[in-house]
């Protein structure tokens, strides 16, 4: 191929439709190491790897509050993971427990994330700052995500030591260093305090890591069947909670699934929430309110008849909060999701854009199926409670463990 040619085919690149976002993203990416002269440094963000091991030295409490330090990456305005990290933190605080939040990192300091905490997330005593040599004494200590299980390696002062797994975190990475780095967090020796069974069955089978699960639940003040819906009309609605820039949610196959239903149904609204209108180009019409606050969207929920939700890793609360709302879901088929989705109140398909479409295609034909599935939905959440699953992990906290013997890189 000659170098004319070469040049005609990335232009062409770059101009089908995403192209120009994508390559946007890819010269900010690019733009620090390979402009502005900044070198890769390893050892400053990858350097915790080669941290020494500090068993818990601290007598362990079996009764009583307890001190418990979370170990966290950091606290972003709006995040799944944080709720229930900050949701668990309430729950523990109102029996009695002291909790403290240590994050790796707090860009705009301890006062304004902890307003920034009670205003995105749930108002909570627990200090927030950033995690240093001089961290206080704890009868439990608390990993949260990959980097910090290497930080509470080599903490010392606590009681015990724990590993809050909201997902296989490896599983965000090709097969590289940091996949490496994530999978040998599951070989230090905490016990595991896992979101759902699917991630304990991985981690005790695949790593023999000892682990307690909690099950999902859904905020009751931010998601019902009734009150206001956001969007009118008389047309049949599906949403997509689109995520371009997670893969995991699987958002190339859900636009591909989506454009076969509009091919087959054309009379079918689309709705897709999550994600800045003007960085992807849609091929089919669709309503693109953005990225929507917690307040709107449970008026978005039941404004939808059938939402799709993906995950190619474990399973997020939204299919529960779109239950709530009177929404059907859609959902893929797996162990990661069927841990807590079943054909009675979903509908499952394989991971691919025709069985996902068909399955839409189904749901939206056949009223009397999304009504069962409404109903069976709805029912199933109402029967969970987020106030049993935080008691689940308090019980965690306070049993008597043998923890394995850490886990020694290769240095």
């Amino acid at each position: 191929m000659s170098f004319i040619d070469s040049k005609f085919k990335r232009m062409q690149k770059l101009f089908r439709p995403g192209g120009l976002e994508r390559a946007r993203i890819a010269m900010v990416r690019a733009l620090p190491q390979r402009y502005l002269s900044i070198p890769v440094n390893v050892l400053p963000d990858y350097g915790r790897v080669l941290y020494e091991d500090r068993p818990a030295c601290l007598a362990a409490r079996t009764s009583g509050p307890l001190r418990i330090n979370w170990l966290v990456p950091s606290i972003p305005p709006a995040s799944g993971g944080s709720f229930n990290v900050i949701r668990t933190i309430q729950h523990l605080e109102a029996w009695g427990h002291e909790n403290r939040i240590y994050a790796l990192s707090l860009p705009g300091g301890s006062a304004h994330t902890k307003e920034m905490v009670r205003k995105n997330y749930f108002p909570i005593n627990a200090e927030i700052e950033v995690l240093s040599d001089n961290i206080k004494d704890s009868d439990a200590l608390i990993a949260t995500g990959w980097p910090t299980a290497y930080e509470a390696r080599r903490i010392g002062n606590t009681g015990r030591k724990f590993y809050f797994v909201q997902d296989l975190e490896y599983m965000f990475y090709a097969r590289g260093s940091l996949d490496e780095f994530a999978r040998n967090t599951y070989k230090l020796g905490f016990w595991g305090i896992t979101a759902g069974s699917w991630i304990a069955d991985v981690l005790r089978r695949d790593f023999s890591m000892n682990c307690t699960s909690f099950g999902f639940s859904y905020d009751r003040h931010a998601y019902a069947n009734t009150g206001p819906r956001m969007l009118a009309g008389v047309k049949k609605r599906v949403l997509f909670y689109a995520r371009p820039e997670t893969e995991r949610r699987g958002f190339e196959i859900g636009i591909l699934a989506l454009l076969l239903v509009a091919k087959k149904l054309p009379d079918v609204e689309f709705v897709l929430v999550g994600f800045p209108p003007e960085s992807v180009q849609i091929p089919f019409p669709a309503i693109t309110p953005g990225v929507l606050p917690l307040s709107a969207l449970g008026s978005l929920y039941r404004s939808c008849d059938v939402a799709l939700v993906l995950s190619h890793t474990n399973l997020s609360l939204l299919p529960l909060e779109l239950m709530a709302c009177g929404c059907a879901v859609v959902s893929n088929s797996g162990p990661n999701t069927e841990w807590l989705l079943t054909d009675q109140i979903s509908r499952l398909a394989t991971l691919d854009p025709e069985s996902l479409a068909q399955a839409i295609i189904d749901t939206l034909e056949n009223d009397d199926l999304r009504l069962r599935m409404i109903a069976a939905g709805l029912a199933f959440v109402q029967s969970t409670d987020w106030t049993r699953e935080s008691k689940v992990i308090e019980t965690a906290l306070f049993a008597h463990q043998h923890e394995p013997a850490p886990f020694a890189p290769h240095v």
